[in-house]
């Protein structure tokens, strides 16, 4: 009986150090004391500053990569302010960019030069698919009193062409219907052990993807290598399907918010065909083909969308000519190559958004 209750007393003991350890962990490093409790979506992250060094930049310089109370990238508005959001993954929210250069932030300017004063809020996250962007509206935009966009810009594909067929988002709202799953991802939203967990995990499959900053460089140096893909249809129509249900999904999301979506395609740098027949050439020792041709294949399911529905879609992906230099690795872009998505979609959107 003495060693049972020495064994209980050391567990408790234990238990109440690492309780110690734990509250002030939480509340210094977790988001329970910042930011609207209302947002329970992971990695938003309201009212954050952080100043750092990016390698977009000349050494010795530091940008600024800030969230505002809603937690839009570089906001500056009320949300009642804002007339278009923008929704996409970190080719959206620019991780490595600083505030003042993101492509939103040209894009609004690029406008008002047009004599179309718009206020953009940038709502992107980075990894987050159709999947993320379905369950923010439950989780995010919903909470947001006086959100009312009148567009909303969808900038998707990348994420979605590595998400296999029959995997959803952890944060898709319907895994978190009953009271007690909301409760847990409130915790999942705010605790700062729970966010280093799932940002190691999202490393690990950005990294096995070929998605992470920097990982894959893609420089004039490059060495290509050719590969074949026979039969790709194939192995790409169960993703084309099941993206097909998310982004009607989604496309009814953003009309019951009283928005018109606009739906933008994506390009990877790091692979291009070569014809039509399965050709392909990619950076040596990368997996870019088969991630191109995926990609490829969400962006005609996304177009395909657009002509069956009617909504607009802007197909960047074959109209805007990148140059080298626009990307530092395969998938997320240099200042230049942010510019130039500015640029162009300056030049596209305007007839739309400035008609009234």
């Amino acid at each position: 009986m003495d060693r049972v209750r020495r064994a209980i007393k050391i567990v408790s003991i234990n238990l109440l150090i690492l309780i110690a350890l734990l509250v002030p962990t939480e509340l210094i490093f977790g988001d329970w004391l910042s930011g609207d409790s209302a947002i329970s979506t992971l990695n938003v992250r309201p009212n954050t500053v952080d100043v750092r060094e990016s390698p977009l930049y000349p050494p010795g310089n530091t940008i600024t990569f800030s969230r505002d109370k809603y937690g839009f990238r570089a906001g500056r508005v009320a949300a009642s302010e804002i007339d278009v959001l923008v929704i996409g993954g970190s080719t959206t929210a620019e991780r490595m960019v600083d505030d003042a250069d993101l492509w939103t932030v040209r894009l609004q300017r690029l406008l008002a030069d047009q004599d179309c004063p718009l206020n953009i809020a940038n709502a992107g996250i980075d990894g987050y698919s159709t999947s993320g962007h379905i369950a923010s509206f439950e989780q995010w935009f919903n909470r947001i009193p006086g959100l009312k966009p009148r567009y909303m810009l969808v900038y998707v594909g990348i994420n979605d062409s590595v998400l296999p067929e029959g995997v959803e988002n952890p944060a898709d709202p319907q895994k978190f219907k009953p009271g007690w799953r909301r409760i847990g991802h409130y915790i999942a939203a705010h605790s700062a052990l729970r966010r280093a967990y799932v940002t190691l995990r999202a490393w690990w499959v950005a990294r096995q993807m070929g998605l992470l900053h920097g990982e894959a460089p893609v420089t004039p140096e490059n060495k290509w290598e050719p590969v074949e893909l026979p039969g790709f249809g194939t192995l790409a129509a169960p993703r084309q399907a099941a993206y097909r249900r998310r982004l009607a999904r989604l496309d009814g999301l953003i009309r019951g918010f009283g928005a018109v979506p606009i739906y933008i395609t994506q390009m990877r740098a790091d692979a291009r065909e070569t014809n039509g027949n399965g050709h392909w050439l990619q950076v040596r020792g990368s997996l870019g083909a088969l991630s191109a041709a995926f990609l490829l294949a969400i962006n005609e399911t996304t177009l395909d969308f657009c002509r069956d529905s009617g909504e607009i879609c802007i197909d960047l992906a074959n109209k805007l000519h990148f140059v080298p230099g626009d990307f530092y690795d395969g998938v997320h872009n240099t200042l230049a190559g942010s510019h130039r998505i500015a640029d162009f979609l300056a030049s596209e959107l305007a007839p739309i958004l400035c008609r009234a």
